[in-house]
C-alpha cells in the first residue's frame, strides 16, 4: 500500500490518504464545494479570498478529480474489461489486491499449471484497490530472455541440426579409443578448434536455450515469464558448458585433449537432439510432462532425447500439416480443414536425403584427406548404425505426419497479443502492465543452516586459500591445497 508524505499547500496541510479510502461519499465536504463558478460573479472580498487560497483550491480540485476517476474506473473500466473479455471467450485469471505471500502462492499455482492449448487466448489481470486493471508480466530479466528466445525461434534451423548429428556421430566414433589404457592414439579424428567453431558459430541457434525449449515444449510452461518464475534461469548454461569444454580441449594436449574433445562433441550432440526432440514433442501435441518432484527435470530431458532419436524430423519448421498444393487442385478450405500432411512427408524425405548425402561425403577418403580429417576408426559399424537410424527415424516421422494440427491457421485475428513475459503468454494490448519480480518467490537459502554456519564456511575457504599462499611463500610449494591440510 502506498502512502506519500504530507504536502503543504499555502496555509493548509494535506496528506494523501490510502487508496483504500478513495471513494465518493455524498456527505463529503470536498464534494459540496462549488469550484466551477466564474470569478467575475464573486464579490471583491470573495475574489481576494480565492486569490489568497488558490493553492488550496487547486489541491481540492485535484483531489476531486482523483477520487472521481478512481470511482468511475472501479465501477466501469475494471468490471467491463473483464466482462467483455470473458464474453468473447477469453480465459481471464484475476489477481486482486492480496498480501505478498498470497500473491506468491497464486503465481506459483498459475505458472505450474497448463492453461489449455498454446493458441487458446487467456490473460492474467491485476485489479488494484482503486479498481484499475493491469496486465501481469514478469520482470527479473524475463523481457531480455523473451527477446533472445524470439530470435532463436526465428533463426533455428532443424535441417542444419539433422545434417550435423550423423556427421558428429562419425566424429565421436572416430576418436581414438581402445587399448588397455583407454585413449592411446596420439591423433584425433578432427581438430577440436574446428569443433569449437562449428558449435560456436555454425550451430549457434541450434544449441541455444535448450532447457528453455524443453521447459516450454515438453514441460508445458505457458511462457518464458512462467519459466523464469519457476526456475529463475536466465543464462544459457548448457551452451556455455559446451563451449568451455571445447575451449579447454583446444588448448590442452595429449590424453586430456582427446577426452575433452570426445566429451564435448557427445554433449553437443545431446543438446542438438534435445532441441530437436522438444520441438518434435510439441509439434505432434504429446501431453506435457510436469509434476512436483525431483525427477521432473531428468524425465523431461529423457523425453526430449527420446523424441530426438525417434522422430527428430517433426521438429523441422517445414514439416507442417498442409497438402501439396503445387498442382493447384486443392482448395484453401481443404488444406486448412482436412490436412493430410503430404507436404510434411515430402520435406522429411528431403531432409533425410540431405543428411545421408553429407554423411556419405564425409566417408570419402579423398574428402577426408583434403580437409584433414581421419574417420577411419570404426568406419563400418558407424555407417551401419547411422544408416539404420536415418531409415527408422525418417519412417517414424513420416508415419506421425497425420498428427499434425492445422488449427492455428483458423484463428485470423485474436483479441489478445502474445507476450512471453506474461505468466500465461498473452496480454490485453489496450491496458497497461504491472511488473512482478520473480525474486519474491525465491526466499529459500541454497545452503542450509544459520548465518553463522554459512559465514564459517566462507571464512574457512578464504583461510585455506590464504594459508596455501603462505606455504608457497615459505618455500614449501605444495602441488595442491589438500597437501596443506594433510600437514
Amino acid at each position: 500500500m502506498y502512502q506519500s508524505n504530507p504536502k503543504r499547500y499555502g496555509h493548509a496541510q494535506y496528506s494523501s490518504q490510502s487508496i483504500d479510502d478513495t471513494t465518493l461519499d455524498d456527505d463529503d465536504p470536498v464534494d459540496q464545494l462549488n469550484l466551477n463558478v466564474d470569478e467575475e460573479d464573486y464579490p471583491d472580498d470573495m475574489r481576494d479570498y480565492n486569490d489568497k487560497y488558490v493553492n488550496e483550491k487547486n489541491a481540492i480540485h485535484d483531489a476531486q478529480s482523483v477520487r472521481y476517476t478512481a470511482y468511475t474506473m472501479r465501477q466501469d473500466s475494471g468490471n467491463s474489461i473483464v466482462a467483455e473479455l470473458r464474453n468473447v471467450g477469453v480465459t481471464v485469471l484475476s489477481l486482486e489486491s492480496l498480501s505478498t505471500s498470497a500473491m506468491i502462492h497464486y503465481m506459483d499455482a498459475v505458472t505450474s499449471m497448463r492453461l489449455g492449448e498454446a493458441n487458446d487466448e487467456k490473460c492474467m489481470l491485476y485489479t488494484d484497490r482503486m479498481g484499475r486493471v493491469f496486465n501481469v508480466v514478469i520482470s527479473g530479466g524475463a523481457q531480455g530472455l523473451a527477446k533472445s528466445w524470439s530470435i532463436v525461434q526465428a533463426s533455428y534451423s532443424g535441417w542444419m541440426a539433422i545434417v550435423a548429428i550423423p556427421f558428429l556421430a562419425r566424429v565421436i566414433t572416430s576418436l581414438p579409443l581402445g587399448g588397455s589404457n583407454g585413449i592411446t592414439d596420439p591423433t584425433v579424428a578432427m581438430n577440436p578448434l574446428m569443433m569449437l567453431l562449428l558449435f560456436a558459430f555454425v550451430l549457434q541457434n541450434e544449441t541455444s536455450h535448450v532447457w528453455l525449449a524443453m521447459s516450454i515444449y515438453v514441460r508445458g510452461s505457458n511462457s518464458v515469464g512462467s519459466h523464469v518464475w519457476r526456475d529463475g534461469g536466465l543464462t544459457d548454461y548448457p551452451r556455455l558448458l559446451l563451449l568451455v569444454l571445447l575451449i579447454l580441449a583446444t588448448f590442452s594436449t595429449g590424453t586430456v585433449q582427446r577426452i575433452l574433445t570426445w566429451v564435448g562433441v557427445i554433449y553437443g550432440c545431446l543438446i542438438l537432439l534435445c532441441n530437436l526432440g522438444s520441438r518434435s514433442w510439441k509439434k505432434i501435441e504429446l501431453n506435457p510432462i510436469d509434476f512436483n518432484s525431483i525427477f521432473s527435470a531428468p524425465i523431461v530431458i529423457l523425453a526430449s532425447l527420446f523424441a530426438g532419436f525417434a522422430f527428430p524430423y517433426m521438429g523441422l519448421r517445414a514439416v507442417d500439416s498442409g497438402s501439396d498444393d503445387s498442382s493447384g487442385k486443392d482448395e484453401v478450405e481443404k488444406i486448412i480443414l482436412h490436412p493430410n500432411g503430404k507436404r510434411g512427408r515430402k520435406n522429411i524425405a528431403l531432409a533425410s536425403s540431405s543428411a545421408a548425402v553429407v554423411f556419405l561425403l564425409s566417408d570419402v577418403k579423398v574428402v577426408q584427406e583434403a580437409l584433414g580429417f581421419d574417420f577411419s576408426r570404426l568406419r563400418g559399424i558407424t555407417n551401419f548404425i547411422i544408416g539404420v537410424w536415418l531409415f527408422f527415424s525418417s519412417l517414424v516421422s513420416i508415419l506421425l505426419c497425420h498428427r499434425l494440427d492445422s488449427s492455428r491457421s483458423k484463428k485470423i485475428e485474436p483479441f489478445l497479443r502474445t507476450d512471453e513475459t506474461s505468466p500465461v503468454g498473452w496480454i490485453v494490448p489496450s491496458i497497461p502492465n504491472i511488473v512482478i519480480d520473480p525474486n519474491l518467490s525465491r526466499n529459500k537459502m541454497f545452503v542450509p543452516g544459520s548465518d553463522i554456519f554459512c559465514s564459517l564456511i566462507v571464512c574457512g575457504l578464504a583461510f585455506m586459500i590464504s594459508w596455501t599462499g603462505v606455504e608457497v611463500m615459505r618455500g614449501e610449494n605444495p602441488s595442491a591445497f589438500w597437501e596443506v591440510i594433510q600437514k
